[in-house]
């Protein structure tokens, strides 16, 4: 039974702003906000964006924070002062020793700045629970035979768990190693907000196929994140892939029969940006699809359908309505 209905939020950073946005989330049926953070955002506006959660908690919300492209490691467009001012803690490419534009997640430098802003964000009252966004090693073409990370941190982890020196192509080894490393990584900083606050819930997002993101099986995952995360999630965009709707259905039914599996809950993300014109009601067919799979929890990004981004909507007011209508329509249905 869903839950929870919720929008992705960013691109403002003013609370008297963000009320009237809140209010108007409120009106499309939202319960819940997903309050996309860069870094940025973090570091220059932090008195800001704490307001705006309060903000969200008067009108009921649940308020999830997304630390957006944190690194380049997590989903999102937003720019990164980690790699900015840490070029020797980037991805590295494996046949050639070019640096990327992802953080490496294995070096302890990434890890405590990570662990410093969810150490300080975690201790808010304000803040219902974090969101890992697409965790993920620097994307590379699916029939590259190189791969990364293959910085000086992950080759003296390779030979620790392997006894052998770090290959430059892509082996069977190096994908179980980038796959036990990305979980290893998830556990770290999962952990690290139920230390300081175990009622914070934890979101933990992976991208569907076709996108490579080091994480291959997703059971295993699921399996061995069980106790440390509370929701299971995906983000099957179908059209951003060329996808019918075929795709939301194999995926709907995966995420959430893996999520009761391990007696998670589950949330499926509905596409609200470059969303062609006259495709608008698929949006609907997608949430009427997630629903039928019994999930908990069903957000879309983003808020009015991006409008005015490089990521809009080619009609994202008429987006914006559809999922306003879908939304109040399954508020009603679950008297949420």
């Amino acid at each position: 039974m869903v839950k929870e209905l919720g929008v992705a939020y960013y691109g403002n950073v003013f609370p008297d702003r963000a009320r009237e946005d809140i209010e108007e989330m409120a009106d499309h049926g939202c319960n819940s906000i997903l309050l996309a953070l860069s870094e940025y955002d973090w570091i220059v506006w932090k008195k800001n964006v704490l307001e705006i959660c309060k903000i969200a908690k008067e009108y009921n919300f649940t308020v999830h924070i997304n630390l957006w492209s944190w690194g380049g490691v997590f989903g999102g467009e937003a720019p990164s002062f980690f790699l900015h001012n840490n070029d020797d803690f980037r991805q590295v490419i494996s046949t050639t020793g070019k640096k990327v534009p992802a953080a490496c997640f294995n070096t302890i430098e990434f890890k405590k700045y990570l662990f410093d802003a969810i150490e300080q964000i975690a201790k808010n009252e304000f803040v219902d629970g974090f969101f890992w966004d697409e965790p993920h090693y620097y994307y590379t073409p699916q029939k590259a035979n190189y791969f990364t990370c293959r910085c000086d941190t992950c080759q003296s982890l390779f030979k620790e768990n392997y006894g052998k020196e770090m290959p430059e192509t892509i082996t069977e080894e190096i994908l179980n190693f980038k796959e036990d490393t990305i979980k290893k990584f998830l556990k770290e900083i999962s952990i690290k907000v139920k230390d300081i606050d175990s009622s914070k819930k934890i979101t933990l997002c992976l991208v569907p196929p076709p996108l490579e993101t080091g994480i291959t099986d997703w059971d295993k995952c699921c399996a061995y994140l069980k106790n440390e995360i509370d929701v299971f999630s995906t983000d099957p965009y179908w059209l951003l892939f060329r996808k019918s709707l075929d795709y939301v259905e194999e995926y709907s039914k995966k995420t959430v029969d893996l999520a009761k599996k391990y007696n998670l809950e589950s949330q499926l993300w509905c596409l609200a940006f470059l969303v062609p014109r006259k495709k608008e009601p698929e949006l609907k067919e997608a949430i009427a699809i997630f629903d039928k799979y019994d999930v908990d929890s069903i957000f879309s990004w983003c808020y009015r359908g991006a409008e005015g981004m490089t990521l809009a909507c080619r009609n994202p007011k008429e987006v914006w309505r559809v999922l306003g209508e879908s939304y109040n329509e399954l508020k009603a249905k679950y008297k949420l």
